[in-house]
């Protein structure tokens, strides 16, 4: 998968999470970042990068990932 296709499906999913109240998205396809402000006042910034894959398998990748997602509803 290609860089830029990542970034805009991200975008597209930030743009349409209704519940995450996100005020506004502001791009840097320079620097490949967002930024993402919130209704509350938050400020966050998303830095893309694309990593090498190490190992191939057919079309399955091998790789330790570990994700980790906090949602604060308050």
């Amino acid at each position: 998968m290609k860089l830029d296709y990542f970034k805009d499906k991200l975008f597209e999913l930030l743009n349409d999470a209704d519940n995450m109240r996100i005020k506004n998205i502001t791009t840097n396809d320079k620097e490949d970042k967002f930024t993402v402000e919130i209704l509350d006042g938050s400020i966050f910034e998303v830095k893309c990068r694309k990593l090498k894959l190490s190992e191939r398998v057919g079309n399955t990748i091998k790789r330790n990932v570990r994700v980790c997602w906090k949602l604060d509803n308050h």
